[in-house]
């Protein structure tokens, strides 16, 4: 037969003759890394090697992986390989004769049965593709049998590998090399079955044969990589198919490598050990990201109320970065939880307080008199119909009035004609209140709605609040709880620092500017008098003061520049007195009043209430420092340190 051998076949012809040089070199390997190396048996067994690594020679020779293949070449090779085969025969009979362990002997009957094979294969007719359909089944008594592998090493497996081979004689020796290197080894005999396997997980690698009925290797390759669950398996090809074509293929298709038999132990060795390093570090990616997802649903359930402390056990006990995260997460959690009951708490006391003091406070129903800007009934702008009056203050009136537009209460709050009139400063500052005020939305803070006028008198509409003064309530109650005290001082800082962050500075905090409704939610008003931190044309920089003299800081009495910080001294002031149901600093006569803010330090709300905590007490003196710097730094701040002591 002259004539070329068809690429397809010649390639399964080299897959075929390849196969049992593969078993004769495996066993050999194994066989001669537990001889002693001046044995005979090492002897022998280091020349079954060296034969067989000939034989692979003459194969890849005659049916090279690229070039053409002649049927003459192949023939010649068949006849050739008959003396290294006797050779191979031999040494494999001295190395049985030699030994009495029965492994040893099985072995080497191994070797022999595939060195017989590699002048059994009947010539190909040219044109056939499949000459693995041709193979003789073994020798009577040869079926080899799967010998139970050697134990596992002390501390356990290295990892889980299953092998993929039609050809159980590749199972088996390849089997046993992997479990002499300590890993644990299952092993099947089809695609099919092997995808199986896979599926029902616990596998760290994958050494999948090429060439096999059915479902063929880059058929199981590329099942496995298109499916999310098993992708992450590495995959190493193992087949004495070695053309470039195939190792292109397997690559392309995700393989990790790709080794054609018979390979080096160690380069397998080596290989199988980068893949399964790459295969630890994914799976560490893996759960590392699962657990990072843990603490991000725990961080919004903490956002909804939801977190249950100690949830997160699972990961706090991982010394790493993320452990200590989750450690300092629990904790704050756990925290947050806490100081949230202890805050529905305060909330609930006030809510008492102020459920207490509305039935007690008997609202005057009607304030007209002679000097009321707007009667009831009258109507503004043809939509704002005034009720009544239910407040005064230093610039003007406010009213309930019904906007017939919108369907709904509101307030409306009108400024003295006069003060407008004769003062121009103040008509600006009112303007200012305005577009101040409405660049602040709040919870805390009550809505301005629009400014207009009518006969000659600015109002400004504002959302109307049902409830009472902290005025009305510490009028009626004499002084707060402590954790009312508390509940109501936090939202009034609130309130100051969204009003900050806005540039506003209120400038008038005082228990007659906060309404507190049925639910315990206060409201701060009247920004009558706020200007943005950084104006510089108003009374107060010509030597004028605005504000309420027992609330004011000490350097908005002296008319100096002023920040947030004068704010936060009026706090102070309004926290002293729900604590202690008085004023921090009282005397006969206003210009008394002032040498008292100005130079005289407090009483320690503690020893006008025994009930408030050191820690609370000193805080409220520190509020009410004389000079800002002394003062907490923002409303931010305040908040923080009102949240360390509960």
């Amino acid at each position: 037969m002259t004539s070329p051998i068809p690429r397809e076949t010649a390639g399964e012809l080299r897959h075929e003759l390849r196969t049992p040089v593969n078993h004769i070199i495996g066993y050999a390997e194994m066989l001669r890394e537990d001889a002693d190396d001046d044995s005979p048996s090492a002897v022998q067994l280091d020349r079954i090697v060296s034969v067989a690594r000939d034989v692979l020679v003459r194969i890849n020779t005659a049916l090279p992986p690229t070039g053409i293949a002649m049927y003459d070449d192949l023939t010649a090779l068949l006849t050739a390989l008959r003396g290294p085969q006797s050779m191979i025969l031999a040494a494999a009979e001295a190395v049985r004769a030699a030994s009495s362990d029965e492994q040893v002997v099985a072995d080497a009957e191994r070797i022999a049965q595939a060195a017989r094979r590699l002048t059994a294969w009947p010539l190909p007719p040219s044109g056939r593709t499949n000459p693995r359909l041709a193979i003789p089944t073994p020798f009577p008594g040869e079926t080899p049998s799967a010998p139970a592998p050697p134990p596992i090493p002390d501390g356990g497996p290295k990892g889980r590998i299953l092998i993929v081979d039609d050809v159980e004689e590749n199972r088996t020796v390849l089997g046993r090399r992997l479990a002499r290197e300590g890993y644990s080894v299952d092993s099947v005999a089809s695609g099919e079955e092997a995808l199986e396997r896979i599926a029902e997980g616990g596998f760290d690698l994958v050494l999948l044969d090429v060439l096999m009925p059915g479902l063929d290797g880059f058929a199981v390759l590329e099942r496995i990589k298109a499916d999310p669950a098993t992708r992450a398996i590495p995959v190493i090809m193992i087949s004495a198919l070695d053309d470039m074509a195939s190792v292109v293929r397997c690559i392309e298709h995700g393989a990790e490598d790709y080794l054609a038999k018979p390979f080096d132990p160690v380069l397998l060795r080596a290989r199988i050990g980068v893949s399964l390093e790459k295969k630890r570090w994914h799976d560490r990616e893996a759960d590392y990201m699962r657990q990072v997802t843990h603490v991000i649903e725990a961080a919004s359930a903490v956002e909804v109320g939801t977190y249950a402390p100690g949830s997160l056990a699972s990961i706090t006990s991982r010394d790493d970065e993320l452990g200590r995260l989750a450690r300092v997460f629990d904790s704050m959690a756990a925290g947050i939880r806490a100081r949230e009951q202890r805050l529905r708490e305060q909330l609930n006391e006030l809510r008492t307080d102020v459920s207490i003091a509305t039935s007690e406070f008997r609202s005057v129903e009607s304030f007209t008199d002679d000097s009321d800007l707007f009667p009831p009934g009258k109507l503004l702008a043809g939509r704002y119909e005034i009720i009544r009056v239910i407040g005064r203050g230093g610039m003007g009136v406010v009213y309930r009035a019904h906007d017939r537009e919108l369907k709904e209460v509101i307030a409306i709050k009108a400024i003295l004609p006069d003060l407008l009139a004769d003062d121009p400063i103040v008509a600006e500052q009112f303007r200012s209140e305005i577009r101040l005020a409405r660049r602040i939305s709040h919870r805390n803070v009550v809505r301005t709605h629009d400014l207009g006028e009518s006969e000659g008198t600015a109002f400004v509409t504002m959302e109307y609040v049902e409830g009472i003064t902290v005025r009305e309530l510490l009028r009626t109650r004499g002084k707060l709880g402590v954790s009312s005290a508390i509940a109501l001082i936090r939202q009034l800082a609130d309130a100051l620092a969204v009003a900050h962050a806005a540039g506003v500075i209120h400038r008038d905090v005082k228990p007659e500017n906060a309404l507190i409704d049925h639910e315990g939610v206060l409201k701060v008003m009247d920004f009558g008098i706020a200007r943005l931190a950084e104006a510089s044309t108003t009374r107060t920089q010509t030597g004028m003061t605005v504000g309420t003299l027992g609330y004011m800081a000490p350097e908005q009495l002296m008319g100096e520049e002023v920040d947030a910080r004068a704010d936060l001294y009026a706090l102070g002031g309004v926290f002293y007195e729900c604590l202690t149901g008085h004023a921090p600093f009282e005397a006969p006569s206003p210009m008394a009043l002032m040498a008292k803010v100005l130079s005289s330090p407090p009483t320690p709300p503690i020893e006008g209430n025994p009930d408030v905590p050191p820690a609370l007490s000193a805080l409220v003196l520190q509020l009410l420092a004389k000079s800002p710097k002394e003062r907490p730094a923002s409303a931010v701040v305040l908040l923080e340190l009102l949240a360390e002591l509960g």
